[in-house]
């Protein structure tokens, strides 16, 4: 079956208005069958008002509706299941459910269902080492790179890797470890200055973020300190810190 037709463009109460109601509401049906046909929580179709109903302003509310759901959940997309404990779970501004899955040591992530998830990947931070023979003022580690974005997951074990926090000394090297997830999603550690361009972005107080559905910092340079610690970067006296993976899906 071919996608229906849509609607031209129109004036504002131009005679085509009504018609142009029945055309949207095809394709919408079509959209319907064609990727959500067994989906409970699609949002219902609109009706095909009269010119000037009440229900007029509803049909386009329920158009509204219909199109924020299909541009927040794209046809043929299907989260991950996964057999691990969560780590917590929170309701997002969307109102859907999420589980997430934090790993501050290297384990294993199990996907029962192949589906999409969130990562949030940090590499262990870099270190200063003195006496290496390093650019004057090069005083502090950066924090962990980051690597953040939706992926898809096979059902199967993933192994799951956290980045060291760097432990140089004046003969080895200060970079920090590479955080992984399976073979879909890595980010190397921090290096020896807060002034390197690759982890700039993460340098200073860190990078602030709401992944788990409340706020949290990660990623500070040494000498600084985020409130985790996950993936911050040593200076002189202390070694880099190590890095975290957190993977999440949606329950509902």
């Amino acid at each position: 079956m071919p996608f229906p037709d849509l609607p031209p463009e129109r004036l504002p109460g131009s005679p085509g208005h009504m018609p142009d109601h029945e055309l949207i509401a095809d394709a919408l049906e079509y959209v319907k069958q064609s990727g959500y046909r067994d989906d409970p929580n699609f949002p219902p179709l609109p009706d095909v008002p009269v010119l000037g109903q009440s229900g007029h302003v509803t049909a386009h509310d329920r158009i509204l509706a219909v199109l924020e759901y299909v541009k927040a959940n794209p046809p043929g997309m299907t989260w991950a299941a996964v057999s691990n404990t969560p780590t917590g779970t929170y309701k997002g501004d969307d109102g859907h459910t999420y589980a997430y899955y934090t790993f501050t040591t290297s384990g294993t992530l199990t996907v029962t269902t192949a589906g999409y998830m969130d990562v949030f990947v940090l590499g262990g931070g870099g270190k200063r080492t003195p006496g290496a023979g390093l650019p004057g003022g090069a005083n502090r580690g950066s924090g962990g790179q980051l690597a953040e974005g939706t992926h898809l997951f096979q059902a199967e074990s993933h192994a799951v890797t956290v980045g060291a926090g760097a432990s140089g000394t004046t003969t080895t090297s200060a970079q920090g470890g590479t955080s992984r997830i399976g073979n879909v999603v890595f980010a190397a550690g921090g290096g020896w200055s807060s002034r390197e361009t690759k982890t700039g972005k993460y340098a200073g107080t860190g990078y602030q973020t709401t992944f788990t559905g409340s706020p949290f910092t990660v990623g500070a340079a040494g000498g600084q300190s985020s409130s985790t610690r996950w993936g911050d970067g040593g200076n002189e006296d202390t070694n880099g810190k190590p890095g975290v993976v957190i993977a999440k899906t949606r329950l509902n």
